[in-house]
């Protein structure tokens, strides 16, 4: 390539052991991996190897921006984190990513990723200031939240000039489902690599400055594609409104596309939290968005618990916490959901572990007289916000029962006996919406796959077993819940059609297809990188009418434009589509060489946590017609040496052939 577009075209390392830096040429990976999750990966295979842990300092970190951080791509302001993951159950590698204006500020320093290695000898924080690394001691900042450590080094390296992802205390202590933050509600959610970041020592990242430009081959294509993407800008007025109030909520019917039947989407969205009278600003949380899909800074909301004003976002799953308090006969209902939230947010929490696992499994086990009570010292009443602020404390700091539930939902029902704590049903109002119409009806525990507890793998319960079998496709060859971007899109005509007319759901092309093109899509999402917002904007809050953007998860059209206008490098929509293919066969290599990946394994799991809500004896062929599909062994789930050479990765055969996982 004689002119370089769209990447920096290094990467830097940081060895935490020794305080060495040295650079890794992008370009050896490039176009081939795209960039962000599919560098990582490829960076991972070359580096990690087998029986690495989570918190071994011989662990890496692979923190990725890619080809549309730092230009005007929307929903472009993501990086992706890629490690071995002390949330994941058993331990396994995963990818996350999270938001903010530090992928572009990253890329502006001249770094299209970071590599973090070792371990430090003491807390320290890294900063990166107009392209120059060094390692500064975090005396003073470790064991401080994560919001207030991170305003005290706006204030040390400039508050308009610098942007920062740390951790809070919950990563300090090898919480495996800790976070790594930015500001009052950007995280990386899932995979919990706070804790990765603390067991080696470092605070947070400070990036300061930046003078790299980011060159745009085709500036006016990228425009093009992104106008697209935005036919029509979404409204964020600063409001004095009351969210729940559905005549008087300006984003309701853009929440719902104007029909009612998508009215519980809006209150699951954000639409039952009554917040008045604090005002509101309708917040994008990343460089590159001009829509915002429902994230809402609340300004001065006063605490209840202590004196002083407290100011964050809410928004998506975060709203469990408010809507927890919502419905609460008395005063001060939203303050009390609102400064739990924030003080989970300044520890440094995973919002799904909290909100869809630990606090509904104690709620649940309660109800159904399983005893969680005497384990915690204390009675659960998860309206009461004291016992919110308690629990967190109890968790944070691994105190009494705490340290147990430190360790994630998964792994402490496994250890107390899954028969008793995991598997028994209940059935009645939901744990944060007593008022919902439907009651639910599932485990006590709600775990997906791989130890991660997240409203996914319910939603496809709920929606019948037929629905579900697309996302149990996904949940398999995942690592974590593929609900992040890898979303089987539902609200299609195709799928409600598949839903009421193919006779054979089991045996079905179509199902095989849906969960593919979700795959495919969620993977090359995390290579650009940019937000779910790619697979979801056909009823996500704006309303398209484009047919060039594509339908959802059917399409990756616009994204392959939009790599095309950035790079220069010209690839058609098949094209783009089979580089998910070879990310997606990267990462089965890794799982198999590194994590003991096996056919035997998968199905084990996504046995476990179906809960017997889908026919096993006949989804056995939807699993062989799944495998077969990507390119693998029907049987064993190995990648084929045909289908390596298709992909050009020969290069992995000789080490799958080696440990007799080539298919």
């Amino acid at each position: 390539m004689s002119e370089q577009y769209g990447w920096a075209g290094q990467i830097l390392r940081v060895n935490l052991t020794t305080g060495e830096f040295s650079t890794v040429d992008t370009m050896k990976y490039v176009p081939k991996y795209i960039g962000g999750y599919g560098i990582a990966l490829r960076l991972c295979w070359e580096e990690m190897k087998p029986g690495i842990k989570a918190f071994d300092p011989e662990n890496k970190v692979f923190i990725m921006n890619g080809v549309a951080s730092g230009t005007m791509s929307p929903s472009s302001g993501r990086v992706n984190f890629l490690s071995m993951s002390p949330q994941s159950y058993p331990e396994q590698m995963t990818n996350t990513s999270i938001g903010g204006h530090f992928p572009a500020r990253l890329k502006w320093n001249g770094y299209d990723g970071i590599i973090l290695e070792g371990k430090s000898a003491e807390p320290c924080y890294l900063v990166i200031k107009n392209g120059k690394p060094s390692l500064e001691s975090a005396k003073g900042l470790w064991g401080l939240g994560l919001i207030d450590s991170q305003q005290l080094l706006q204030d040390r390296h400039g508050k308009n000039r610098c942007d920062i992802y740390g951790i809070g205390p919950a990563g300090e202590n090898l919480i495996r489902y800790a976070i790594v933050g930015c500001g009052a509600h950007n995280a990386t959610g899932q995979g919990g690599m706070g804790a990765v970041l603390g067991s080696k020592m470092l605070k947070a990242i400070v990036l300061v400055g930046g003078k790299h430009q980011v060159k745009v081959k085709d500036t006016e294509a990228a425009i093009k594609a992104t106008l697209e993407f935005y036919p029509k800008k979404r409204k964020r007025p600063l409001i004095y409104a009351d969210l729940g109030d559905k005549p008087n909520n300006p984003w309701w019917e853009e929440w719902t596309g104007g029909k009612d039947m998508f009215d519980n989407h809006a209150k699951d969205w954000m639409g039952n939290i009554h917040n008045m009278p604090y005002p509101i600003f309708a917040k994008s949380c990343a460089t590159g968005c001009l829509g915002g899909c429902g994230f809402f800074e609340f300004k001065n909301v006063p605490a209840v618990s202590r004196p002083g004003l407290i100011t964050g976002m809410s928004g998506c799953v975060h709203t469990r916490y408010e809507q927890f308090f919502d419905r609460l006969e008395g005063e001060r209902n939203f303050e009390k959901g609102f400064e739990v939230h924030v003080l989970a947010q300044q520890l440094g929490f995973n919002h799904h572990e909290i909100n869809y696992g630990i606090v509904p499994w104690l709620h649940y086990t309660k109800a159904l007289g399983i005893d969680t009570e005497s384990l915690m010292g204390m009675p659960t009443d998860v309206r009461d916000h004291e016992w919110w602020i308690k629990l967190l404390d109890m968790i944070t700091y691994r105190k009494g029962f705490g340290d147990t539930l430190a360790e994630g939902l998964r792994r402490t029902v496994e250890k107390l006996g899954p028969e008793k704590y995991w598997y028994p049903e209940y059935q009645g109002p939901e744990a944060a919406r007593e008022e919902a119409a439907n009651p639910v009806k599932f485990p006590v525990a709600g775990i997906g796959g791989w130890g991660y507890a997240s409203r996914g793998i319910l939603a496809d319960h709920a929606m019948g077993p037929a629905a579900a079998l697309p996302g149990a496709l996904c949940w398999m060859i995942d690592t974590r819940d593929p609900h992040h971007n890898k979303w089987p899109d539902w609200i299609h005509n195709d799928f409600i059609g598949f839903i009421m007319k193919e006779p054979d759901k089991y045996g079905s092309s179509f199902v095989v297809k849906w969960a593919k093109d979700a795959t495919m899509r969620g993977i090359l999402i995390d290579c650009l990188p940019a937000c779910f917002q790619f697979p979801l904007r056909k009823y996500m809050g704006w309303l398209w009418d484009h047919e060039g953007i594509g339908e959802g998860s059917k399409s990756t059209g616009l994204e392959a434009r939009l790599f095309s206008a950035v790079t220069g490098v010209e690839v058609t929509e098949a094209e783009y589509y089979k580089a998910g293919e070879r990310i997606n066969t990267l990462t089965r290599a890794i799982l198999c060489r590194d994590n003991e990946r096996t056919a035997k394994m998968e199905w084990d799991e996504i046995e476990k946590v179906m809960y017997k809500r889908i026919d096993m004896e006949k989804f056995k062929i939807t699993v062989g017609n799944w495998y077969e599909a990507l390119g693998w062994n029907r049987e064993t789930g190995y990648p084929t040496m045909e289908h390596l050479k298709d992909m050009q990765l020969e290069d992995l055969a000789p080490e799958l052939e080696k440990i007799g996982k080539l298919g």
